[in-house]
């Protein structure tokens, strides 16, 4: 065969090999997408039930309104020794096969997390299927199949709604952060502890999964972010919420945007401050034996409400609220330490702060770090600004009223 044949061969081959197709392609009509995932332990048995939250093809998004035939959702549930062995039991409850690519939600369920987390996330770095970018939460007080099974308003897939509800709050409000499977497999192979975003069912649990329940104009069931879990050793330990939680989330540099009551000289907590921007700058350093932690804030905001006489034309007032903002921050971040330190549970990012930057310092420490971060200091400095006070100078609210 000449040269110019054997190019016209191999030609030939490379058009022809793409038409072979994917070999393990499969259509979409043989596939049960899942929206959520929720991850119980069987205490009787010592078994993991794993609860998923399958998108209903047969429905619209506003399947769920009121006068509507199929919910979006339909839950199903399986139950094994292993994650892997329950995902796959489910194929005797569904019709199709389970899609992970689109899997928005991980919830644990709260008996579960104080058993232990450490093990669990093996499948999610193993398998192909799992996503680690999925948004992961705790359940407070109840077990994750109960907040796979409850519908919810405004959105028809609760587990889109549940992802959505914790980005909201912790972009406005700074008590949670966006924490996905990622991040959780990272803070149990760091050094110290860690954190995940709560969820609360208020209400009935069995009410929250029937129809009616979306059929008022007020929902009589539905889920509310709870602050943070702590977890030690990755156990459950504690619940972080209100000053406590976002004093945590303000040591580990996560405030996007929230808002403080600061008090007015005739009034406690009358200003409503928003905090648009701030900074934590944290340098470790082991000074006499003892681990030092040097943390700085730096923080700006409006004021956006006032509720007392508050002149915020004179550059002497403006002042005492920054004093006041300070103030503020420093108890919420202050509590979040201190019940951190009495937990003996760094969740705070110290340790790995100090391997980073210290390493000759945190290879001569004798490896309890919980203990040692217990008996540590922190020096705390914050800058507080408030860089606008809205069209207003003057408060409505006359002098000495």
């Amino acid at each position: 065969m000449n040269g110019k044949g054997l190019l016209r061969l191999i030609a030939i081959a490379v058009l022809v090999l793409p038409l072979g197709g994917c070999w393990n392609s499969r259509e979409l009509n043989e596939l049960a997408v899942v929206s959520g995932i929720g991850m119980d332990l069987v205490p009787e048995t010592d078994e993991y039930r794993v609860t998923f939250q399958l998108v209903n093809p047969s429905s619209t998004s506003t399947s769920t309104s009121p006068g509507s035939g199929k919910p979006a959702v339909v839950v199903v549930s399986a139950t094994d020794k292993t994650m892997f062995g329950a995902l796959r039991r489910a194929s005797k409850h569904v019709t199709r096969q389970l899609f992970f690519a689109h899997t928005q939600l991980i919830v644990l369920g709260e008996s579960l997390a104080r058993d232990g987390i450490n093990d669990i996330f093996d499948i999610f770095e193993r398998s192909h299927e799992l996503r680690l970018n999925s948004e992961i939460l705790v359940a407070r007080g109840s077990d994750a199949a109960s907040v796979m099974k409850l519908l919810t308003p405004v959105e028809s897939l609760p587990a889109l709604g549940l992802v959505k509800k914790a980005q909201n709050t912790s972009s406005v409000w700074g008590e949670n952060r966006p924490i996905s499977v990622f991040d959780v497999i990272h803070g149990i192979t760091g050094e110290g502890d860690l954190t995940i975003n709560a969820v609360k069912i208020n209400g009935d649990a069995e009410e929250g999964k029937k129809k009616s329940n979306l059929e008022g104009s007020e929902t009589l069931t539905e889920t509310v972010m709870s602050g943070l879990g702590v977890f030690r050793q990755g156990k459950l330990l504690y619940w972080m919420k209100d000053s406590e939680a976002r004093g945590t989330e303000w040591l580990l540099n996560q405030i996007e945007e929230t808002v403080l009551d600061i008090d007015a000289d005739d009034k406690k907590e009358s200003v409503a401050v928003n905090i648009i921007y701030s900074r934590t700058e944290v340098k470790t350093a082991i000074e006499n034996g003892i681990p030092v932690f040097h943390v700085t804030i730096a923080e700006e905001g409006s004021v956006n409400e006032t509720d007392s006489f508050v002149d915020l034309s004179k550059r002497e007032e403006i002042m005492k609220l920054e004093q006041e903002l300070e103030k503020k921050t420093r108890t919420e971040v202050m509590q979040a330490f201190h019940k951190g330190q009495q937990l003996e549970s760094d969740i705070f990012n110290f340790g790995n702060e100090l391997k980073r930057t210290n390493p000759q310092e945190w290879a001569a420490l004798d490896g309890d770090w919980g203990r040692i971060f217990a008996e540590g200091k922190l020096d705390l400095k914050i800058k507080a600004y408030i860089r606008s006070t809205g069209m207003s100078l003057k408060p409505y609210i006359p002098e000495g009223k």
